[in-house]
């Protein structure tokens, strides 16, 4: 080979030799390599630099290389070097590494095994990056979700707060006076029957009539408001008669079928205040999807548990829809559907929808709950 190829190929070499270090540099990435037998180690000059060693130290021995590892990340390390020597398969381990200033860094590190012509593990080549920062965004980025756990969880706390008092303030404030104007109409009606000729009274009755039927129409819508916002009963009574209730009024509204099962040996209480009323909107959002958008005939919702999970399964016999539409524009259902998924996965629960076009829409909830003993009922204070 002529002295000018020699000088070609030595500057390609070279440029490549700069051009991987470089990208090393950039990645940090380093590489090393293994001789099984002798021991000997080769490491890149950018894994110099992720150990904190200086190069003037040289390449470390395996035990002294083994040595910046944390006792966790060492015992892993010296277990995944020998199942690569003995499977002869490539494997990865997240490294603690401690550096000689005392920092602690995080490496990835690819182990890859080398074999000869008779298939023996020879040699052991891999790479090293470091994955501190990673690890940082990654932690941060959990104490962000944990943060945004806790602040739905605490928004979800202050609409229940929220809807109850005015439940009860509609309530407390509405009922009293709708039903005394319902005995100032019923006296006044009898006032005038006594005191009034035949055909003045023909001209009163049927406004008189007309009032009363618009206070009861007043009065039944009041009565769903404050159900539809917080049932009195959810709290005093518990799930299953709130439910009841829903129900009874779902059907009068819609015509559609619907009723509660509860399963033998079901008891609510072993759920927490927060699963109960969880359940009950979750039934509220069911029937309401049921109404707009099932065409359905009949709904069954269904409550039973085990040991230590509840299970809540509202089924309708509707039209059904394409699942995989859930959660497009303009799909119907959508945002309701999705919402119930994620109040559900927020309280530690999981959440199945089964549809079909033309096949109905079911909804299954399972709930955690507490294998401690059932209290005791309570009367309502």
């Amino acid at each position: 080979m002529k002295a000018r190829e020699v000088e070609a190929l030595r500057t390609v070499l070279d440029s490549t030799a700069f051009r991987l270090e470089a990208t090393q540099d950039l990645a940090r990435v380093g590489d090393w390599e293994l001789d099984r037998h002798s021991g000997r180690m080769h490491w890149s000059r950018q894994l110099f630099r992720l150990f904190d060693r200086p190069e003037a130290l040289g390449v470390p021995d395996i035990n002294e290389a083994l040595a910046y590892y944390s006792p966790a990340s060492l015992e892993r390390t010296r277990d995944l070097f020998w199942q690569a020597i003995d499977t002869g398969k490539r494997c990865a381990l997240e490294q603690e590494v401690i550096l000689p200033s005392g920092q602690v860094r995080h490496h990835l590190t690819v182990i890859v095994p080398v074999s000869d012509v008779q298939g023996q593990v020879y040699k052991l080549y891999g790479t090293v990056q470091d994955i501190t920062e990673r690890r940082r965004m990654e932690a941060e980025r959990l104490e962000h979700l944990a943060r945004l756990e806790t602040l739905t969880r605490h928004l979800v706390a202050i609409e229940e707060r929220e809807r109850r008092e005015l439940a009860s303030a509609l309530h407390d404030r509405a009922s009293p006076n709708l039903a005394a104007l319902r005995i100032l109409f019923a006296n006044l009606a009898a006032h005038l029957a006594e005191t009034l000729p035949a055909t003045a009274r023909a001209g009163i009755e049927p406004m008189l009539d007309d009032a009363a039927a618009l206070l009861a129409d007043t009065t039944a819508g009041i009565r769903e408001i404050c159900t539809n916002l917080r049932p009195a009963t959810l709290d005093y009574g518990g799930l299953v008669p709130a439910l009841d209730e829903y129900v009874s009024q779902f059907r009068q509204r819609t015509g559609v079928d619907a009723g509660v099962e509860i399963a033998p040996g079901t008891d609510t209480r072993v759920l927490s205040h927060a699963a109960k009323t969880l359940c009950f909107r979750l039934v509220q959002e069911a029937l309401t999807n049921c109404a707009k958008h099932a065409r359905a005939g009949g709904v069954r919702i269904r409550l039973e548990h085990d040991a230590d999970r509840f299970r809540l399964t509202v089924t309708d016999d509707g039209v059904g829809f394409d699942l995989s539409r859930l959660g497009e524009a303009g799909s119907t259902p959508g945002l309701g559907l999705i919402t119930m998924r994620e109040r559900v996965e927020l309280a530690g629960g999981h959440f199945r929808l089964r549809t079909r076009p033309g096949e109905g829409t079911g909804i299954v909830v399972e709930l955690p709950c507490p294998a401690a003993s059932i209290p005791p009922c309570e009367p309502p204070r």
